[in-house]
């Protein structure tokens, strides 16, 4: 008696067809969130392996999540926080709910996260800063799931972005130095692998500086993401350029550390040393001196994620782009340098 081939399982339709399982039994129970010629390819090596899913767990898979994911570097900074609670309130309005996993800062390893958010049935996600994960790029180019990006406003990329321009934002706060006449500048800055905020950054600061011919394009100091980083940075800045009067932060937390290192130090603020930071966290003007700074509009942008994966849920059709303004913040961390070289 000739035996009747046997079928494929799941994991084996999905290894042959290239894709992750989650993929395979989407394009069974939702074919609309998978890319037509991924479905075809999936389709056809199920065929050819003779493999059917289970009603009674199509059944169940196939009824709407009402799930969001949200993968984002952390909520030790409360100017993410402030962004996620609006985000997920919105949707929260609508009926979801939200999950939220943190991934670090280095979005070149998110893919596991990203899986992970969609294994567990997000129908929408959201992301901060650019998609520098070859895996998760792969993914993109399989689901029909809207995904959006935000806090970086990242051109060319494969995720649309609700966000603003880190670069200009930077020039904001270096030309407002320049302006009150400093001439030897230092960044705190984080660390850049798999960063673009940083970097966008960087890069501005730098070519602020050179545009004007002043010094410290290359006084950029990394130690982390944390407040003791900006203490270290402050602290190693201040030993090798002494002559430095003005830092950029960029971010508000790196500025509390600089703050506490310069009163160890006896650096009065912003009498000796001018420090701007990046965020307008809710503690900024209670610092001393109220800290001088860039205003992200998180709630904002937060909201304006939202809706724009909403829309997407509804129309099907990508979510829409918005480039959203910074502000620049005066306060009294800043001021013009007491001896101008």
């Amino acid at each position: 008696m000739q035996e009747r081939p046997k079928r494929g399982g799941l994991a084996a339709v999905a290894k042959a067809a290239g894709v992750s399982p989650a993929t395979v039994s989407r394009a069974f129970n939702l074919p609309e969130l998978v890319n037509d010629a991924v479905r075809a390819r999936i389709l056809a090596v199920a065929a050819e392996q003779q493999y059917r899913p289970d009603p009674a767990a199509r059944a169940l898979r196939s009824r709407r999540t009402h799930m969001i994911g949200v993968a984002l570097p952390t909520l030790d900074y409360s100017i993410f926080a402030r962004l996620i609670n609006r985000f997920q309130s919105r949707f929260a309005e609508e009926g979801y709910t939200t999950i939220i996993l943190t991934t670090g800062f280095d979005n070149r390893n998110i893919h596991d996260s990203v899986q992970l958010l969609l294994d567990r049935g997000a129908e929408a996600v959201l992301l901060v800063g650019a998609v520098e994960d070859a895996k998760v790029n792969e993914i993109l180019a399989e689901t029909q799931v809207p995904f959006v990006t935000t806090y970086s406003f990242p051109k060319g990329s494969a995720v649309p972005a609700v966000g603003f321009d880190n670069g200009e934002a930077t020039q904001a706060a270096t030309e407002h130095l320049l302006a009150l006449g400093h001439r030897h500048f230092a960044m705190i800055a984080g660390l850049t692998d798999g960063n673009d905020r940083q970097r966008d950054r960087i890069a501005a600061y730098r070519r602020c500086l050179e545009r004007a011919g002043a010094t410290g394009a290359d006084r950029v100091v990394c130690h982390g993401f944390d407040m003791a980083a900006g203490g270290r940075a402050l602290a190693e800045i201040m030993d090798h350029y002494p002559d430095t009067t003005a830092i950029v932060c960029n971010t508000d937390i790196f500025a509390v550390g600089a703050y506490a290192e310069c009163r160890k130090r006896g650096i009065r603020v912003p009498d000796d040393l001018s420090i701007i930071g990046f965020d307008d966290a809710e503690y900024a003007p209670l610092l001393d001196p109220p800290l001088t700074t860039i205003a992200v509009p998180a709630d904002e942008m937060g909201l304006c994620a939202a809706e724009a994966l909403l829309a997407a849920l509804k129309s099907k059709a990508p979510p829409q782009e918005r480039c959203m303004d910074t502000t620049l913040t005066l306060r009294g961390s800043t001021a013009a340098p007491r001896h101008k070289s």
